[in-house]
């Protein structure tokens, strides 16, 4: 289920429940709240100095928030009735919060302080992703000269 906002949010409900063992189910409802970089959002990481290109492709295109809930063990027979319950809870008080005119601000800077925050001391290598770090083993040869 999808939710456009008028902030320009969206709001995604993803259902990534799994069935655990005979009738007993894990309920997991992931909350997605992503928006497209705004021009405001882009001018703020237009410089080119090494830090701000740095923070610009970490950013990427669109910013995202995820929240997930879930409830271990619940009967197959009120799974639904579950599910429906986490989503209401959500719209009751995430929605809100979300949808308020302030929430795409607060995320930018977030998402902006967060990525800053990796970006490594002058003569330092930026931090890999733990995708990207190299295949094999880490090599602690140095630590025992």
């Amino acid at each position: 289920m999808e939710k456009a906002l008028a902030n320009g949010v969206t709001l995604i409900y993803l259902d990534e429940s799994k069935k655990l063992a005979g009738d007993r189910w894990l309920v997991k409802l992931r909350c997605r709240v992503s928006t497209p970089l705004q021009g405001w959002m882009r001018e703020a990481v237009s410089g080119s100095d090494p830090q701000t290109l740095f923070c610009r492709e970490r950013l990427g295109e669109t910013l995202v928030h995820e929240t997930v809930m879930e409830r271990n063990f619940i009967d197959q027979k009120a799974r639904e009735g579950v599910f429906a319950e986490m989503v209401r809870s959500v719209e009751e008080t995430m929605l809100s919060y979300v949808s308020a005119e302030g929430f795409v601000r607060q995320l930018f800077a977030k998402r902006l302080a967060e990525v800053t925050a990796h970006y490594p001391p002058q003569g330092q290598t930026p931090i890999l992703d733990e995708e990207e770090d190299p295949p094999g083993p880490a090599d602690f040869s140095a630590c025992f000269r």
